[in-house]
């Protein structure tokens, strides 16, 4: 009689942990060399603009306030915009949790639920809502690009230090972006699917669309403009548009790096972009950890706090919000 035996799985590492090792060794071999910046970004932080960096927390605050704007716009069943505003800085506490927003699109999903949406339309608007913010931020880019793409400065040709990391970093994005591609691959073809169904439903509602598709590039906007707003705390003298596509592309980094809220990845993505337009290295470390501070850091504590107050109301689906964690 043959005993079934299952295998090790164990004693082989699977392809996440093969993707993190490979990350780690690519991130030491770009951080290492740096360490000694962290000490004239500490000074830089010194000289920073405390009025520039409220404006910036300002900002920062705004963007609840258009997400909520577009899930309200686009959900079949009407919400309550005070409470979805709660809603998404609770989401936000849950999203710096888990990577790639996965903890936000379940969130969002519970909270449709809980106001009454089916199964398939609360999917369709949380699948909608993420095709709006990757059209609109495409738009705001091509648009920019036609409008002021002759008046960028070029970028800043790889020297030094920079000429070591810079091909280690474009290394890193790669394979952030196709670990990301294989790890989602089945969430993307079903948000893309669950979409086109509820596009269907905007036939006959074209301006509810075409309303949502502009507080989601309202979205991007007041984002963009907290970090705008942080780089000239720093004085680092960069055009909006600028900052717009350095902050595309470490929406990018980001994106693919699996750690909660793209924690390191955004990071190494915004200062690489900013010095690539000539802000001192310093200057732009020191600018993106303002940034990070009120976006990410702050945002998780203020998020916990609405996520218990949240919980505490009944606002999520309990089961379907305990499962997203």
């Amino acid at each position: 009689m043959s005993i079934p035996t299952t295998p090790n799985t164990k004693a082989a590492p699977n392809r996440r942990q093969w993707l993190w090792l490979a990350v780690l060794v690519i991130a030491l071999y770009v951080i290492l060399p740096q360490l000694g910046g962290f000490r004239h970004s500490l000074t830089a932080l010194r000289r920073a603009n405390l009025l520039d960096i409220l404006v910036a927390a300002a900002f920062t605050a705004l963007t609840y306030c258009c997400a909520a704007a577009t899930y309200c716009l686009l959900a079949s069943k009407r919400l309550v915009y005070a409470r979805t505003v709660l809603v998404q800085l609770a989401i936000t506490f849950i999203n710096r949790l888990l990577p790639a927003g996965i903890g936000g699109i379940g969130a969002n999903y519970a909270y449709l639920r809980r106001t009454g949406h089916a199964p398939g339309e609360a999917g369709s608007v949380v699948a909608v809502n993420n095709l709006l913010g990757i059209v609109g931020h495409a738009l705001l880019v091509v648009l920019s690009l036609s409008l002021w793409g002759g008046k960028l400065p070029p970028l800043h040709t790889p020297t030094g230090w920079a000429h070591q990391w810079l091909p280690a970093l474009i290394g890193l994005v790669v394979l952030l972006l196709i670990g990301a591609a294989f790890f989602l691959r089945k969430r993307v073809r079903s948000l893309i699917a669950q979409a086109t169904r509820q596009l269907r439903y905007y036939r006959r509602r074209p301006f509810k669309l075409l309303a949502a598709l502009l507080t989601s590039m309202s979205l991007t906007l007041v984002t963009v403009s907290s970090l705008w707003w942080c780089t000239q705390a720093l004085h680092g003298g960069l055009s909006f548009v600028v900052v717009l596509l350095v902050f595309s592309f470490g929406q990018v980094v980001g994106t693919a790096t699996p750690t909660p809220g793209g924690l390191g990845g955004i990071e190494a993505g915004l200062v690489a972009g900013l010095v690539a337009y000539h802000m001192p290295s310093g200057e732009a470390l020191a600018a993106v950890l303002v940034y990070r501070l009120l976006s990410y850091w702050l945002a998780l504590a203020a998020g916990a706090l609405a996520f218990s107050i949240v919980q505490r109301r009944g606002y999520l689906d309990k089961s379907l919000s305990r499962a997203t964690l």
